[in-house]
């Protein structure tokens, strides 16, 4: 991609949108598209509905406004593989990801694009905040958020906290998907998503990544409204089903990242705290929030622990692959 700062050339954008099951949702996500202002982009949906109803509500909407819109229907239910297909698809040298229970502002695409220009071409992403509409004050959700090589976030900091850039930091700029976007080219280098962030962390793993290659993930002065909607993740805010992905890819995003920063003791300890934390203690407050009967509290833990399994075995696994390959490319660790 061309530095914006130095030509007049405006980029071609192409916004992404990963869908289940929430037609309604997705046609008001839409029509907040055909107000934006910026004109030289393009609408893809990725749609992983079991039903038929979000096929029918795109194609209606294709028939009757002007966006242009790509529509594809994918199996898995995987935010990452979803992400990836949208990246397939795209034209734009800019990828702007959004979610289908979100409303953009008319200035979305130009405030990102600024962003772009003004930090040239060191800089691989750009993200803005994220305030959550169902709430009484409308609360922040994100706002120039970091996150560390265990995935410990602090979603939300001031307008001049310090950029966390560095490749070989321990905390790094991150990103909410739902209002974020990439420069094609490097989400191409580094090669997309990994898909085994089925659910959660999948884009701070890709800001991770760029961060390390040398580039930047910088934050735009722009706010994308959330009416976050129940799913297969979770009934309502709080009552989260998600608890195997939740522990997996917790586990897995620290092995691959973290595994190697501190020592095994301490590592191990800081992950099973964190784990507690994001995932047990949440299991048992659903009991006093939600009066959930015992016998489903016990299915979420046995969730947990079968994620925290699967994640350790991925990540373990991925160490030994990575010995292999520089084993026999003749590099030394």
């Amino acid at each position: 991609m061309p530095n914006l700062a130095s030509t007049s050339i405006f980029p071609f954008v192409s916004i992404v949108i990963c869908t289940s099951d929430r037609p309604k949702f997705l046609e008001k996500a839409l029509q907040s598209l055909e107000l934006i202002s910026y004109q030289d982009f393009e609408v893809i949906v990725i749609d992983a509905s079991s039903k038929t109803e979000t096929n029918e509500t795109v194609h209606r909407l294709i028939s009757q406004n002007r966006l242009k819109v790509k529509y594809l229907e994918v199996e898995p239910k995987n935010i990452s593989y979803s992400r990836n297909a949208g990246i397939r698809l795209a034209s734009g040298s800019i990828i702007a990801f959004f979610d289908d229970d979100a409303i953009a502002p008319p200035e979305w695409i130009e405030q990102m694009l600024l962003t772009y220009s003004l930090h040239g071409d060191k800089c691989a992403a750009v993200g803005g905040k994220v305030k959550d509409l169902t709430r009484p004050g409308h609360p922040l959700q994100f706002c120039r958020g970091i996150t560390n090589l265990f995935s410990e976030t602090i979603a939300i900091r001031p307008a001049d906290a310090a950029d966390y850039n560095q490749p070989n930091g321990f905390w790094f700029n991150g990103l909410m998907g739902t209002n974020s976007s990439f420069r094609k080219d490097l989400l191409d280098k580094i090669n997309g998503y990994d898909e085994f962030f089925d659910y959660f962390l999948d884009e701070t793993d890709v800001c991770l990544r760029l961060i390390q290659a040398g580039y930047e993930v910088n934050y735009a002065d722009i706010t994308v409204n959330h009416y976050p909607q129940p799913s297969h993740n979770r009934i309502d805010q709080k009552h989260l089903t998600c608890w195997y992905s939740l522990a997996k890819n917790t586990t897995y995003f620290a092995l691959k990242h973290g595994f190697k920063k501190v020592p095994f003791a301490i590592f191990v300890t800081r992950l099973m705290l964190l784990i507690t934390y994001r995932c047990l203690l949440r299991i048992i407050r659903l009991k006093f929030t939600h009066n959930l009967p015992i016998l489903t509290l016990i299915k979420y833990t046995q969730q947990t622990f079968d994620g925290i399994r699967v994640g350790w075995t991925a990540g373990i696994n991925l160490h030994k692959a990575n010995l292999n390959k520089a084993f026999f490319s003749g590099e030394t660790c």
